[in-house]
């Protein structure tokens, strides 16, 4: 059975080009088929009119043309002629024009180039990026503006059924790198999860949270004790941290989905790794498998209570 085919979107900006090299490299290794996509303006959908258009389709096919050949000139530095012969050019916007060839395609990986925007404009959901992250159902990798090879893949992971596909997609990132991996489980203090503890508590949270990342990692004897990691505090700011410390070329995290009021207003945690992009960014699409995982959980206040309480009676 042929492998699915890896999605790139590609323009004539640096960054697409770093996502271009990328792409490349995970498709070869991968011995899959790259499908470079390229968008151009849709001119009646420009002018806003809904009636019948102004623009020619002679001029429309014109403009298709003239960019093929322009984006073709550009991706031809990286691909052989074979590969940039199945470059797709599609009018309309960059994002839909990459989801549509990602669905009709069947593709395994989508992979673009990463900007920084506005918080306005990507609650708005004018980022092609977040858009491609929102809305489809397979991995998304914002490459981000390192220019060294990548070879460190870090694994960021919570404890619920999200955590398997992340830490599997993490191994084959690393694998068809050539890299290593790292796995990050991080613990936010209970007060920053809005419940109310005591010093017992926290620590009963903090025990049973790593035991249940040990179970998490006991199959995985290629990843080095040291590379099993579980640090304290905010998530994004220690995630952003180990980054910096581990000098992590892709990060690798989940995706759970929020509504689009939360992400105008605060954004998940996936979302603000996107937009810090402090390594390339590999967002796994989790909701289906976080639903039907039974991941360990960490015992809340009520629950450790519970537990001292059974332990109390046996005691007595």
């Amino acid at each position: 059975m042929p492998r699915k085919p890896i999605v790139v979107g590609v323009d004539d900006s640096l960054e697409s080009r770093r996502a271009l090299a990328l792409a490349w490299k995970i498709a070869q290794a991968a011995r899959a088929e790259l499908i470079a996509v390229h968008a151009v303006p849709d001119l009646w959908l420009a002018t806003g009119l809904d009636e019948t258009p102004v623009v020619l389709p002679e001029v429309q096919d014109a403009l298709t043309s003239a960019s093929r050949a322009q984006i073709e000139r550009v991706i031809g530095e990286v691909l052989p002629h074979a590969a940039v012969r199945r470059l797709e050019v599609r009018a309309g916007p960059a994002a839909f024009a990459v989801a549509e060839v990602a669905r009709q395609r069947r593709a395994e990986l989508v992979v673009l180039g990463g900007k920084h925007h506005t918080a306005l404009a990507r609650g708005l959901g004018r980022s092609t990026a977040h858009y491609l992250v929102r809305t489809l159902d397979v991995p998304v990798l914002v490459v981000g503006q390192a220019l060294g090879p990548a070879t460190r893949v870090l694994a960021a992971v919570d404890l619920s059924g999200a955590a398997i596909p992340t830490i599997k997609a993490g191994e084959r990132c690393a694998k068809l790198l050539g890299g290593k991996l790292r796995i990050l489980h991080v613990l936010e203090p209970l007060r920053l999860l809005y419940l109310p503890v005591d010093a017992l508590d926290q620590v009963a949270y903090e025990r049973h949270a790593r035991e249940a990342f040990e179970r998490l990692v006991a199959p995985m004897p290629a990843v080095v004790l040291e590379d099993q990691v579980v640090r304290t505090g905010p998530a994004v700011e220690t995630i952003l941290a180990e980054v910096a410390a581990w000098q992590a070329d892709v990060l690798v995290v989940g995706s759970h989905g929020k509504g689009w009021v939360d992400r105008l207003l605060v954004g998940s945690t996936t979302e603000q790794l996107v937009n810090a992009l402090p390594a390339s960014v590999l967002v796994i699409p989790t909701a289906a498998a976080a639903k039907k995982g039974r991941g360990a959980r960490p015992r809340t206040r009520a629950r450790a209570r519970t537990h001292k309480a059974k332990a109390a009676r046996k005691r007595a």
